[in-house]
């Protein structure tokens, strides 16, 4: 199953993308998807990444998120993780990226973190 990328706002200022499938071994013109500049471009500076439906990623999934966590702060604005389930959780704590990426339990926390500050 191949990516799906859908997305909502939750507040009027911020937007949630649902990331469902794998994100997993990519083209590397996919890797830089547009779905991200789209958000920016429409001043869209809290963003966060609904991870409920991925079921699996790999390293190239990992480098996305990345490349979307720097695209979104070079820009002002500011991406949460939520709701990974626990292999992919794990997949940011082995690597130690989820101190650059905080993963919060649950959409409503990650949105919570954009007014209190990260965990």
């Amino acid at each position: 199953m191949s990516m799906r990328i859908d997305s909502s706002k939750i507040e009027p200022d911020i937007v949630v993308v649902h990331l469902s499938g794998n994100v997993t071994l990519m083209p590397e013109n996919q890797i830089n998807d547009p779905f991200i500049n789209d958000l920016l471009e429409r001043q869209e500076k809290k963003v966060i990444f609904d991870l409920t439906g991925v079921e699996h990623m790999d390293s190239s999934g990992v480098q996305l998120m990345v490349q979307c966590s720097a695209a979104v702060q070079k820009a002002g604005g500011q991406l949460r993780l939520a709701a990974a389930n626990p292999r992919v959780a794990r997949l940011f704590q082995i690597t130690r990226l989820d101190s650059m990426l905080p993963l919060y339990p649950t959409i409503s926390a990650a949105s919570e973190a954009f007014t209190t500050g990260p965990k």
